[in-house]
């Protein structure tokens, strides 16, 4: 190599991550290391270029990978991006070749120089690991040490105080009193041995034994407030502010296996970015306006944005939002039938789509229904309908926009009775053309929200069964869900569709997001599973062996990457004042993004024609 090209060289690999990663002496092996290529359109890397032989780095041009004997696109390259990686321990083949598309500079490191450098850097060995769930994974590091300095993704434990004192049931209030004065604490424990049973305050003392006369050496457990909740301290903090919000209350035991070791309380979490939640559904629960509400819902967006900011998991953010979305349903509905009056019948409000899942985010809509017992009458129907009507204009008040398609309670095509939705169901399934599991698609996840809770459990227990009592239906499903491909030409400034067109960006919850969730909730319903959440679903599958754990595993991955990728541009779109959209454009994507994007789409449709080899059939695999 003409020595006077290594400083163009270092510069350039410096500036790409995650050579950028490497240590000043890894840096200049590498660049020492480099052998340059020149490539014309046409031209093919293929079995003896790529099996065993190294990293080749695009430095100008564009190329692409397509796998073998078909020649399907596999990726789409540009400068910076890196390929050949995956093949270096392969031997003779390789599975896939490149093709140029332009004129291209190429830099090229052989096996020997990565094994080495792979040894040294972990982190950098991670990043090009043949695994693409190993790749992401990898992603993830940054985004937990953020998470880490910020205070974000502690353990109740690590938030807990443990200056609280522990008494038993049998000493006295006296005793007690003296042990809140001595560790000047507010609040005492009473335990039978080590296990909490009940707790005591300074109010307490004064409502319950001086106020009534007791003696002092009565006994605690005289005094004592019992059925105490508890949280174990492995559990996220995020756990306990929900606890504390659901209960109304201020102090939470901490136990290690049924152990006491501590008390969390609001002021032990300060530091925490999400306890601006817990403040603002203490507030929504305690309202007794529905005017007031829409001006608490202002608050969501800065929760959001400063849960995103502390690099919280999307997983943890998708379900503090949906908690916070739960509590103004629950108090919306709440109010409003204070003022309508009693129900004329029993019945259940239920979320859908990704409410029921628990993956709200800032562009989530409204999908909604009721299930009525019976039949409640001309007057009844009428009572819904208004009661509907109010909900559903309220929530869209407090920053839950209107359904586009209608899939909401306020549509009495959606309030209806339980036999009424058995029978919507049982049609939906038994009719497996696409049209009509399309037009049901969004009621295949639901979750109770108000109400009586059996009528949502038994309409989930007739979904069930009429699912797994027609294989017909998964296999349609699965045509349905497998339908739309991710974008895995995305390159420059296009994104390459599976129909062969250029688009200025891809929208990552429709040509991503979605084709996950469409697979767990297939997998999840062959699975017999009860559970809506895409995570929980997968690993239903996976117990249920109808996913293999590798298989999961790959999902859970690219299902995280992909959540990331989604908020941190959503995120941006905030700071800059830019209206909030699924529409990325790839040259808004970082390297880092664009590489890993690559990964999960990869995993993406990989799961895809897997899971067309499964259902295929319409006999079902359980």
């Amino acid at each position: 190599m003409d020595q006077s090209l290594l400083p163009n060289i270092y510069d350039f690999i410096s500036k790409t991550y995650p050579f950028s990663q490497l240590s000043p002496l890894e840096m200049d092996a590498v660049a020492t290391a480099v052998k340059i290529s020149y490539h014309q359109p046409g031209d093919i890397l293929d079995d003896a270029d790529l099996a065993g032989a190294g990293l080749y780095l695009v430095r100008t041009g564009a190329c692409e990978e397509l796998t073998k004997p078909d020649g399907k696109l596999r990726a789409r390259m540009g400068v910076g991006d890196t390929f050949g990686y995956t093949q270096i321990d392969k031997q003779g083949r390789s599975d896939y070749k490149v093709r140029f598309l332009e004129n291209s500079l190429i830099y090229f490191i052989n096996r020997n120089v990565l094994k080495l450098i792979f040894e040294k850097n972990k982190a950098v060995g991670s990043y090009f690991s043949s695994n693409d769930r190993v790749r992401l994974h990898s992603s993830q590091a940054a985004a937990t040490a953020r998470r880490e300095a910020s205070g974000a993704g502690r353990t109740v434990f690590e938030a807990a105080t443990r200056h609280i004192p522990l008494m038993q049931e049998d000493d006295t209030i006296q005793e007690v009193a003296a042990a809140l004065r001595d560790t000047h604490s507010e609040m005492a424990v009473i335990a039978r041995g080590d296990q909490p049973e009940g707790v005591i305050t300074k109010t307490d003392i004064s409502n319950r034994a001086v106020a009534c006369g007791l003696p002092a050496t009565a006994k605690a457990s005289e005094i004592m407030s019992r059925g105490v909740i508890s949280i174990e301290g492995s559990e996220p903090v995020e756990r306990a502010l929900e606890l504390m919000v659901m209960n109304n209350i201020e102090c939470l035991p901490v136990t290690d296996h049924g152990r006491f070791t501590g008390v969390i309380t609001p002021t032990r979490m300060l530091r925490d970015s999400r306890l601006e939640s817990v403040y603002l559904l203490r507030d929504v629960t305690n309202v007794d306006s529905i005017k007031a509400l829409p001006l608490l819902s202002h608050r969501v967006k800065g929760i959001f944005t400063g849960m995103l900011a502390a690099g919280m998991p999307p997983h943890d953010v998708q379900r503090m939002m949906s908690r916070i979305a739960d509590v103004f349903y629950e108090k919306i509905i709440s109010l409003n039938i204070k003022q309508a009056g009693t129900p004329p019948c029993r019945f259940a409000w239920f979320a859908a789509g990704s409410l029921a899942r628990c993956e709200v985010q800032f562009l989530s809509d409204q999908d909604n229904g009721i299930i009525l017992e019976k039949d409640p009458g001309k007057e009844g129907m009428e009572y819904f309908a208004r009661l509907s009507d109010a909900v559903c204009h309220d929530l869209d008040s407090c920053g839950y926009p209107l359904c586009d398609g209608n899939y909401m309670a306020s549509n009495p095509k959606w309030r209806v009775t339980l036999e009424q939705w058995e029978r919507n169901y049982s049609s939906w399934i038994a009719d497996t053309t696409q049209n009509a599991i399309l037009n049901s698609m969004v009621f295949l996840d639901i979750r109770h929200l108000h109400g009586d809770a059996e009528l949502t459990s038994a309409l989930k227990r007739h979904l069930s069964e009429e699912v797994n009592a027609n294989s017909r239906f998964l296999a349609t499903l699965c045509t349905i869900s497998t339908t739309v491909a991710p974008p895995l030409g995305t390159f420059r400034q296009f994104v390459l569709t599976k129909d062969g067109k250029n688009e200025p960006y891809f929208n990552i919850k429709k040509q991503a997001v979605n084709l996950i969730v469409e697979l767990a909730r297939l997998y999840g319903l062959a699975a017999r599973s009860q559970e809506t959440d895409t995570y929980a679903r997968l690993k239903a599958a996976r117990a249920a062996g109808v996913l293999r754990d590798e298989d999961y595993r790959d999902l859970a991955e690219a299902y995280t990457f992909i959540n990331s990728v989604r908020f941190t541009h959503q995120l941006n779109s905030i700071k800059s004042g830019a209206k909030l959209t699924n529409n990325l454009p790839p040259s808004e994507l970082s390297q880092f993004e664009r590489n890993h994007l690559r990964d999960a789409f990869r995993i993406i449709s990989r799961q895809q024609q897997a899971a067309n080899v499964k259902f295929a059939s319409g006999r079902g695999i359980l």
